[in-house]
């Protein structure tokens, strides 16, 4: 991808969410990435947004594949520092926010 051409499409890209344990089952996490998809797509003209999750997390993996939808592209083997395999996710989020842009008045 050239960053310098105005014509090639963006991607967003999650590196790192968190939120503290007594806080956790909230619903926060989901509301920090829908806003976060939303500005990477209103913002930025993104057309997809990407993350890595380690495959031993189950909450989060759970949360970026069943709530939010996300699809796993690969795994990728010993990504993580410690040796961790992970998940490489990706999901198309232009369309979602279009309608929305649409209507905006700037």
């Amino acid at each position: 991808m050239n960053d310098d051409d105005p014509e090639t499409p963006l991607d967003g890209h999650i590196t790192s969410l968190s939120v503290l344990r007594s806080y956790r089952r909230l619903g926060l996490a989901e509301r920090l990435m829908t806003q976060a998809q939303r500005a990477m797509a209103e913002v930025f003209g993104a057309q997809r947004v990407s993350l890595h999750v380690r495959v031993s997390n189950v909450a989060a993996f759970s949360l970026y594949k069943n709530t939010l939808k996300f699809d796993i592209k690969d795994t990728e083997k010993k990504y993580y520092g410690d040796g961790e395999d992970a998940y490489a996710m990706k999901k198309e989020i232009r369309e979602m926010y279009l309608s929305e842009m649409d209507s905006l008045d700037f």
